[in-house]
């Protein structure tokens, strides 16, 4: 829903406001569900209160209200052209940050953007301290969406596979939908678009609120088959080697 890190300048757009989506908003539940498990996430006693949090490809900020509850000190990080960004994120993914300098890493829905995950994993592994924690999260099923470019979804091995070969220990993982709601998801994107705009606002309320009825059914579950994977992950140990 950003940039990729791989270099480019970034992208102005009217991405809304994500942490208060109308009702009528085409992604009004999974945005919903979203904040639910990132507040989930900071305000669980898994991460120490206090400290500094750096947001890796940080956008327009749309979660810092959340997580400035959290830590003492919230900077941004992105591309060249975001006046919203505090630091200016290299054609390599390089941040210009000392090592072993932040107590958390949050990356929201960037890593399907960035051309080389495992160096972007890297560099946030290398900016946190010892024992300190990476927020991550990112798409399994979902359409293309560039922003500016699109490459990659995950299922939830893969992904695990992915961070714990750049050093980290998953601690939590929780799943945005299931597969039935995945699947009217799809099919309201797939669909909407025949619609007069005057007809495609009740159409899309109507496929959310279903989904809605379908997630307060088992607002817990960690499915497999989500939209999107949050994972809270710690610092341990040196990265694995590609084998």
């Amino acid at each position: 829903m950003k940039k990729t890190s791989g270099g480019g300048e970034y992208v102005p757009q009217d991405r809304g406001d994500r942490m208060r989506p109308r009702a009528s908003h085409p992604r009004y539940w999974q945005l919903k569900l979203l904040l639910q498990k990132l507040r989930h996430v900071t305000e669980s006693a898994l991460i120490p209160t206090g400290g500094k949090l750096l947001d890796y490809g940080c956008g327009d900020r749309p979660y810092e209200s959340l997580f400035r509850t959290k830590f003492e000190e919230y900077i941004g990080a992105d591309l060249p052209g975001n006046d919203k960004a505090e630091l200016t994120i290299g054609r390599h993914g390089e941040v210009p940050q000392d090592d072993e300098s932040v107590n958390c890493v949050l990356s929201t829905q960037v890593l399907e953007h960035v051309e080389d995950p495992a160096a972007y994993l890297s560099e946030a592994y290398r900016m946190l301290e010892p024992g300190g924690y990476l927020i991550l999260s990112t798409h399994g099923f979902w359409p293309y969406h560039p922003d500016p470019t699109d490459f990659w979804r995950w299922t939830m091995d893969g992904l695990h596979r992915q961070i714990g070969q750049a050093g980290f220990e998953i601690v939590l993982t929780q799943a945005v939908f299931g597969l039935t709601s995945v699947a009217i998801q799809l099919w309201q994107d797939a669909t909407s678009g025949f619609l007069p705009p005057r007809l495609r606002k009740f159409y899309v309320s109507f496929i959310q609120a279903i989904i809605g009825w379908i997630e307060r059914r088992d607002p817990d579950k960690c499915s497999p088959n989500a939209s999107v994977f949050v994972v809270l992950a710690r610092k341990v140990r040196g990265p694995m080697s590609a084998g």
